[in-house]
Order: C-alpha cells, then sequence, then structure tokens
C-alpha cells in the first residue's frame, strides 16, 4: 500500500513538472526576461527542496539501520558475556562438585582415628598391585603389623589410651614409609598393613625391623602415664609362584606373624608360600 502511494506521488510530481513547463513556455511569449528568471529560480528552489528532503530520508534510513545493526551488535554482546558468566559458574559448581566428591571418596578410604587407608582401600589395592605385579613381574610384598598386649592396655589405661597408642604407631608407620608407592592401611582393631610395591623380602624385612625398632623405642604419654609398646610383624612377598593368588599373600603373611607372635613377640618374622602351603 505506501509502495503504491510512493509511485502515485512520483507520477503526480512528474505532471506538476510538465505543467510547470509549459507554463514557463506560455510566459517566455507573455513575460518579459525577469519575470522567467525569477520563474526559473523558483523552479530551482523547488528541486532543491525536494532533493534535500530524499536526502534527509535517505540520512534518516541509514541513521535507522545504522542503530539497527548497533543494537545488534550490543545485544550479541550482552549475550555473549551472559553465555560467559553462566558458563564460569557451571565450571566453579563443576570443581566444587568434584572436590565434594573427592572429600567424599577421601572418607570413604580412611581410618578416621588413625588417617591411614581403611580395610576396603586395603582390599581393593592389593588386588591392583597383585595383578601389576604380576604383569609387569615385579616383587610385591605385604607386611601384617600387630600391636603386642594390646587388650591388656586396654583394660589397663582405658579405650581411649588404646586409641592414643594406635595414633602413635600409625605417625610411626607413616614415618617409615617413604616411597609413595608404599601404602598403609589399618586392617581392623590394632592390625595394620603394609602394601609394598617392587620390594623383595628383603627389602620388606628391613622396613619391618626399622619399624619394630622405631615404636619400641617410643613412649606414649596419656594422662601423665607412660605406656611402652613393642610390635609383631609378618612378612611375604610375591615373586609371580605359580597359583599364587593376592589372598594367598596374605595368608603367608599373617601365618608369619603368628609365628612372631608364638616366639615371644617384638620380632619380625618372614613366611613363603610353600612354607604356608604345607603347614
Amino acid at each position: 500500500m505506501i509502495s503504491l502511494f510512493n509511485r502515485s506521488t512520483s507520477y503526480l510530481f512528474i505532471v506538476a513538472i510538465l505543467v510547470v513547463i509549459l507554463s514557463i513556455i506560455q510566459l517566455v511569449v507573455q513575460f518579459s526576461s525577469l519575470t522567467l528568471l525569477l520563474l526559473i529560480m523558483a523552479l530551482f528552489m523547488a528541486l532543491l527542496v525536494f532533493s534535500q528532503e530524499k536526502n534527509t530520508k535517505n540520512a534518516l534510513a541509514s541513521n535507522a539501520a545504522d542503530q539497527h545493526v548497533e543494537n545488534e551488535v550490543q545485544d550479541n554482546d550482552e549475550l555473549e558475556s551472559k553465555v560467559q558468566e553462566r558458563t564460569l559458574e557451571l565450571n566453579i559448581a563443576l570443581q566444587e562438585l568434584e572436590e565434594v566428591n573427592k572429600e567424599l571418596e577421601e572418607k570413604n578410604t580412611l581410618d578416621d582415628l588413625t588417617g591411614l587407608y581403611n580395610r576396603r582401600f586395603y582390599d581393593q589395592k592389593i588386588l591392583a598391585e597383585y595383578r601389576r605385579s604380576r604383569r609387569n613381574l615385579t616383587p610385591l610384598s605385604l607386611v601384617i603389623i600387630d600391636i603386642d598386649h594390646f587388650k591388656k592396655v586396654n583394660d589397663t589405661y582405658g579405650h581411649l589410651a588404646g586409641d592414643e597408642c594406635l595414633v602413635v604407631v600409625a605417625a610411626c608407620i607413616k614415618s617409615c614409609l617413604r616411597r609413595s608407592a608404599d601404602i598403609s592401611c589399618r586392617y581392623g582393631g590394632e592390625e595394620f598393613c603394609l602394601i609394598l610395591p617392587e620390594t623383595d623380602s628383603q627389602g620388606a624385612l628391613a622396613l619391618a625391623e626399622e619399624l619394630r625398632e622405631s615404636i619400641a623405642s617410643c613412649q606414649v604419654s596419656y594422662n601423665n602415664t607412660i605406656i611402652s609398646l613393642t610390635i609383631s610383624c609378618g612378612v611375604s612377598t610375591y615373586l609371580q609362584q605359580k597359583d599364587v593368588q593376592a589372598e594367598h599373600l596374605f595368608a603367608a603373611a599373617d601365618q608369619a606373624l603368628y609365628q612372631a607372635k608364638h616366639n615371644g613377640r617384638n620380632q619380625v618374622r618372614q613366611q613363603d608360600f610353600v612354607k604356608a602351603s604345607d603347614s
């Protein structure tokens, strides 16, 4: 509808121009040169006004287009800024969730009292290290530690004193393990386990003996009372022996621990798989 109106206006303008031209021709015959000059100037002014109006309309249209483009750019910038802000918030939320999951995982694998790994973690790790040892053909040693006469400590000084003794023993274990690959676990009660990847029997025996001497020289202070502790240790080493599984590694070390207890405690004993299977 607007386009039809514009075309009609253009036609009327052309007709008006023709009428003016015809009038000028008539006036040329009837009037003087001065009058003709005035008419020509009037016609020129009319054309100038029309040209200015057209230029003004084009300028307004161009400004409107530029403003539209500017608005779109501004809207896009605002949208991009919001997307970046939401992305940052999402990354922060994911990081916080990951940290929470890590904390929960640590709580599920750590012993609350001693800070060592718990029995659940031991069961998972010993199987993983056994498979790695079998695959890489490297030795894997296990040390089982038991605090001597621990029941007597609880009965004499109370369970809180017993807990303090467990904490001290755990601290000694941590100080003796210098490799990040070595793993210390509280197996249960007063029993601890050391998983020693790539460690032969000689290295495991030396570490167990160092730990025994460290605890024997350590004194636990509780309520102005000095409590002396000793430990017994059983050691076994897996060297890819035939038909030996991860549970056999524990059984051999447990048998060695039994021998250490039976022979008077406060000592380290080793058990190989042949003797373990014969007994």
